[in-house]
Parts: C-alpha cells; structure tokens; sequence
C-alpha cells in the first residue's frame, strides 16, 4: 500500500524504520511484544524494547481500535502483565478471552457497573504498611488518597474549607488505623460512622456527639493523629465554623456515600497487587466516560499499583520485575493527577514497568500536569500522531519532523496542513511515528477486526454480593476504652 504524497525526502523508508523493530506473525507466542507499529502481511512489526510511547488523537481517531487493542493482543502473546483504563469496556470485550485462553489471571475494576468486578479497597494498603511499621509509607499513600478526594469539591477562590476536610479524613483515617486491627473494619463506611458523632462539645446534653471529641482525647497531643484533628477540635464550640467544615468533608466523600454499589465494592481487596509481577495478570479498569465522577479512584489505583510494583522490584534480582508490566492508559489526561507520575516513568524503564499513554490533546496533559507535562512527554521516546485540530500540537509534531532543504528552499518534512490529512480509514489507517533517533515515518496500521485474535469472545463479568459490612464502631471502642481505664485505676482502701 503506498503513502501517496507522504512519500517524500526527509521521512524514513521502510527498511530504515523497521529496523530495532521485532517482526511478530498472529500465529505465534513471543517472549516480548510491544505496541503495534506497522502491519504487514498477517504480522506486525513492535518495539520490544522497555520505551514508552505516547499517542495523540482526537475523537474518533481510533486510538483504541488500531493500538490500544491490538497492544493487548501482541502484549498477550507474550505473557507480559498488563494494567489497563478501559473508558467503554471495549477493550475487555474484545481480548479478556483471548488472554484466558492464554492463561491470564483476569481482574477488573469496574466503576460503571461497581457490582461487576473485583473488589479493591483503597484504605487496605496503607492499613497493611501501617500495622507492619512502615507508617511513613502508609503516611504517604494515605496523603494521596486524601489529595485525589478532596479534588472532588477543590475550587480556585478559598481553600481553608477543602484543606480542612481533607486533614479531619486524614485524621479519622489515622484514628481507624491506630485503633482498629480487624481489617474487615477498614473502609470508607466505617470513616463516615465516626464522622457522624462529631458534634457541638457545648451541646452537653448531647453524650452522643461529644463520643468523637472524647475519643479524639484519647490521642496524645502530638500524636499526628491530634495534629492533623488540631483545626477542628480548636473549633468545636464555633458552630458556623465546625459546620462548614464538616459539610465540605461530606461533600468531599459524597461518591462514596450515595452509591452503595461503590461502597460495597470498596470494602475490601480481593486481589495483591504484587501478583502482577509473579503470574501473567490482565487488570482491567473500567470506567465511564460520560462523567468522571470515579476517575479520582484510577488515580489511586495506578498510584499504588506502581508502588507495590517498585517495592517487590527492589527485592528482585537486579532490582527487575521477573514479568514486565505494561500500563495502558486509554484516556489518560482526563484522570485527575497521579501522584508523583513524572518521577514515575522516569523511574519505570529501570524496573522492567512501560508506560502506554493515550490522550486526545496536549492541551488535556498540560491541564492535567503543568509544568510536569513536558517531563512526560520526553520520557515517552515513541510518540504516534493520528489527527487532531489541535494548532500547538500540530506545529510541535511538525518541527519534531524536522525539515528538508528543496530548490535551495527550506520547508517541514511534514506540514501541519499534511498532518491533518492522515488517512483513517474502516480497516487501514495511517499513523505519525516518531521514534527516538529515527526519522519519522508515516505507518499503515490496522482495526483489531482484522487481526485473528479478535474471534475469542468476551468473558462474563463476575458478580460480587452486596452484603452488609462490619464497621467500626465509636460507642463500643469508647464504651471499652473507658472500661479498660476503669479497671486500671488502683483500686481504694
């Protein structure tokens, strides 16, 4: 198939871009696979190399159809663990069978249909590094829950009220940590039952809101636990004040408190994260794209996956996950900000963890990082243009392409004009790939329709029951509490 007027000087030939790639037929298992970068007779051509790769493209561009699945079924074949956004589902539909037939163990995160799917609690790994010892770690992990929380009611004009909300679900957090060792207890419900017992310390006829300040005293002063507690038990006698706190916190959590399919699916963990690394794992994250009510859950969910991932590296062999684990993230920039991401591709490569990051716009990853985002971008030594109307990222991608001397005139090996017209077609498409020291090159690519792994078909998803769930309970601690006091006051003459 020919590149029409993009075959011009200044882009590579095929023999020139090809090279460093690894030629994979359908019918074969590899050892490693990568992104699909070119297809050519019933084969592709991948970079089994540990780069990252970033791929732009707007609505209707088939990131999804010609990369983001087709990605899946390379990578499958080669047994490589894979986490993966999957904003509609489609992607599980169309390769959870192939990779059970593959052997995978298959997991999924399924905020569209919660009751659908793996549990997964976001509490239960700092809880694990807190009652081991490690609590800077558990610190640490709890601090980013509570940053991507309190993104829900964040707004540009007085930041007390949000900053103070997310120190009470710091605290409250802590206090469960600290008091309660059954882990089934440890979860969001449990949070809002001692948060509704904070109440007025003035109101004395009420012994029932007074049980959360009476229990916040039990604390030492410069426990962090009271540290993080100090604004709002300074404020327990200003009513406006203790109001308006508390009703951001309530705002703050209010995903998990109206949706009970949520909550249930948040009260526990039903799989390790560290097992990605030891068996070939598929973990699907199904999240819905008309709204983004959950994202801030995915944050959370790449964020510790990966600290797990880094941690049991450093008790590998050279430091190395024995499986390399591939994170697809279809829809990228629109998840809030992941914790710490730029020092997190820097440091993937070296621990055998790459990176697939799709987005619609440079616009979106700017928004979504700041400064930071060009920190991802230079991390990602493949990038992959398929179209946009995007004027910035047009003109950036056309002075990447570099330019060519014609006539004694100088102009871009790619215009912007050009990089508009890329053909997408039902089955073949064409893509902008730019590799690290290689000149750019226009590849033919096709629909996962095409490639022979597509005629498995979708596993069921796995229903989990609704039950109730054990809390954590403010009465009877502090109804204990007060009795183990009693009983150890030396007894009168």
């Amino acid at each position: 198939m020919k590149n029409s007027f993009y075959e011009n000087l200044g882009l590579a030939a095929e023999k020139e871009f090809t090279a460093g790639l690894q030629y994979q037929n359908f019918k074969n298992n590899y050892k490693l696979s990568g992104v699909p970068l070119k297809y050519e007779n019933g084969g592709v051509y991948t970079d089994i190399s540990d780069t990252h790769t970033l791929i732009f493209g707007n609505t209707g561009s088939k990131k999804t159809r010609n990369f983001c699945i087709p990605s899946v079924y390379t990578i499958g074949m080669a047994g490589e663990s894979m986490v993966i956004s999957d904003p509609k589902g489609e992607i599980y539909r169309n390769t959870s069978g192939l990779l059970r037939n593959q052997g995978y163990s298959i997991e999924v995160f399924n905020l569209r249909n919660p009751e659908f799917g793996s549990k997964w609690n976001p509490l239960m790994l700092p809880y694990k590094y807190y009652k081991n010892g490690d609590q800077d770690k558990a610190i640490e992990l709890v601090s980013d829950f509570c940053m991507q929380v309190k993104n829900q009611v964040h707004t540009d004009k007085d930041p007390f009220w949000e900053n103070q909300a997310m120190d009470l679900l710091m605290g409250l957090i802590l206090i469960l940590f600290e008091i309660e060792p059954d882990q089934r207890k440890i979860h969001m419900e449990s949070i809002q039952r001692i948060r509704m017992y904070i109440g007025l310390e003035s109101d004395k006829t009420d012994d029932v809101n007074n049980l959360f300040w009476r229990l916040v005293e039990t604390f030492p002063e410069r426990s962090l636990i009271r540290f993080k507690l100090a604004s709002i038990y300074n404020l327990r006698n200003v009513e406006k004040t203790l109001n308006c706190i508390v009703s951001t916190f309530d705002a703050m959590i209010r995903s998990f408190l109206l949706n009970k399919k949520l909550m249930s699916m948040t009260d526990s963990s039903e799989f390790d994260f560290d097992s990605i690394a030891t068996k070939k794992t598929a973990l699907y994250l199904i999240i819905p794209d008309e709204k983004t009510t959950f994202h801030f859950l995915v944050s959370v969910f790449v964020k510790q996956c990966y600290e797990v991932l880094i941690e049991y590296a450093q008790k590998c062999k050279g430091g190395v996950l024995p499986i390399r684990v591939n994170y697809i993230l279809d829809e990228f920039s629109n998840f809030p900000q992941i914790s710490d991401m730029p020092a997190m591709i820097s440091a993937a490569r070296s621990r055998n963890i790459r990176f697939v990051l799709i987005v619609q716009s440079k616009q979106q990853l700017i928004s979504g990082y700041g400064d930071y985002a060009e920190t991802i971008k230079s991390n990602c030594k493949t990038w992959i243009y398929l179209t946009c109307r995007e004027l910035s990222l047009l003109q950036e991608i056309s002075e990447l392409c570099g330019t060519i001397e014609i006539n004694d005139r100088e102009r871009s090996v790619l215009s912007v004009s050009q990089l508009q017209r890329l053909e997408i077609g039902w089955e073949d498409s064409q893509a902008l790939i730019l590799r690290g020291g290689k000149a750019p090159y226009i590849s033919w690519v096709k629909d996962f329709s095409i490639y022979p792994q597509s005629r498995f078909e979708s596993l069921p998803f796995k229903k989990h029951d609704l039950k109730s769930t054990k809390c954590f309970s403010v009465p009877k601690y502090m109804y204990d509490y007060i009795k183990k006091e009693m009983q150890s006051q030396p007894k009168g003459r």
